[in-house]
């Protein structure tokens, strides 16, 4: 009964491998997979949405948001990814594990074979039959029963091996069927993979170009705090302070999606070519000084103003100087750092010299009776009315900030 018994531990041992096999392939349930893709999808719709906006005109709270909305995106799609990529790992490994088995079983094929081909042989030159019609012609009854035990003995035997070499046949087939069925399902996993990573990439460039959208937003911004500094040192600290918010949630999107941006600071922090700042050549009008091209502009813009009743003052080209020592004690002191490296990746988050229009000569701060314009004064919208035709436009949000050319 030995034999039967190691039969039957073979075959719970095989439906239980079966079984696990099974329970692996199976799919995560429709409804839990259905959420997570629609989950996904909502995210990506308010991302898409996000990419609009106008850095130019929104708030910044309004850009904190597109810039949450697209970080969301970015780690779902990222996880998305991530799973595909473990779902293309498992099928492998269900594969290779399969194969391996099929192998083992194989070689045990061809061991078992060498023994069915020797009982065959054995049973052909001396068969059974002619040794059971020996039992009748035994003298004693208890040499026939021995000698009977022994030839049911040794035909067992033989059909032992005939039933496992049958059985490791058909576990060879399933084996070699289970790794041909994982092969399929991991290459239809590398195309959902593919199609997950391009939903990544395409997140990331998403999040790129808005990051790099709010990074240009946040330098103006930031540049424009410091020209306010010497004629309105109050409103030059709230703009810095709402734009370390906004610098700080810029960061963090880029660290987290792992879009690109730059990094370094002190004296290594990554490399770059100093840009040349060139000084435009200047003139003071009205004790504004502008680049001499736009001169004419602004003597004409104050020359009406004042037949409107309107003694505009203000602050007009800033020298970059100030600007590059700002930017080598806030970011470092490599030629990256000071010119190059995004402005939110500084402590505290500082304008790149020279890309301000005040530094450029093409942009003035209006000031009326010795304080900021503000979108409520009668000057401001005197201006709104009149200055874009001498060709001056404000910068949304900034009703004091005008230029000339925009920005």
């Amino acid at each position: 009964m030995a034999a039967p018994r190691r039969r039957t531990t073979r075959a719970v041992a095989l439906l239980a491998g079966s079984t696990i096999a099974l329970v692996a392939l199976l799919p995560i349930s429709g409804a839990s997979a259905d959420t997570a893709a629609d989950q996904r999808e909502v995210k990506r719709k308010r991302a898409e949405v996000a990419a609009q906006i106008d850095t130019l005109k929104a708030s910044d709270a309004q850009l904190d948001s597109a810039l949450a909305d697209i970080q969301a995106n970015v780690k779902a799609t990222q996880a998305a990814m991530a799973d595909a990529q473990a779902q293309v790992d498992a099928a492998t490994a269900r594969a290779e594990q399969a194969e391996r088995e099929a192998a083992e079983t194989q070689a045990r094929i061809d061991s078992l074979r060498s023994e069915v081909v020797d009982a065959a042989v054995s049973a052909y030159i001396d068969p059974q039959g002619d040794k059971a019609l020996d039992v009748f012609r035994e003298e004693s009854a208890n040499d026939a029963a021995s000698k009977q035990a022994l030839i049911d003995a040794t035909s067992g035997a033989k059909l032992d091996v005939v039933d496992e070499y049958k059985s490791a046949r058909q576990q060879l087939d399933d084996q070699r069927a289970a790794a041909e069925k994982a092969r399929a399902e991991a290459a239809t996993r590398r195309d959902s993979l593919a199609e997950k990573k391009s939903g990544y990439d395409a997140a990331l460039a998403q999040q790129q170009t808005l990051a790099n959208q709010v990074s240009a937003r946040l330098n103006d911004r930031l540049a424009e705090s410091q020209s306010l500094a010497a004629i309105d040192s109050q409103l030059s600290s709230r703009i810095a302070s709402e734009q370390a918010a906004l610098a700080a949630r810029l960061s963090a999107s880029r660290n987290t999606g792992g879009s690109g941006g730059g990094s370094g600071g002190g004296s290594g922090g990554g490399s770059g070519s100093v840009p040349v700042i060139t000084r435009p050549g200047l003139t003071t009008v009205g004790g504004i000084t502008v680049a001499s091209s736009i001169a004419g502009n602004l003597s004409s813009l104050l020359s009406a103003a004042s037949a409107a009743g309107f003694n505009l003052g203000g602050s007009g080209y800033r020298d970059s100087s100030s600007q590059i020592q700002l930017r080598r004690e806030h970011c470092g002191t490599s030629d990256y750092a000071i010119y190059q490296m995004p402005p939110e990746q500084c402590t505290p988050a500082t304008a790149i010299p020279g890309r301000s229009k005040h530094e450029q000569g093409l942009a003035v701060d209006f000031t009326i009776g010795g304080r900021t314009l503000s979108s409520g004064d009668a000057a401001y919208r005197w201006m709104v009315a009149n200055a874009p035709s001498y060709g001056w436009t404000p910068l949304a949000g900034e009703p004091w900030h005008w230029s000339v050319g925009g920005g």
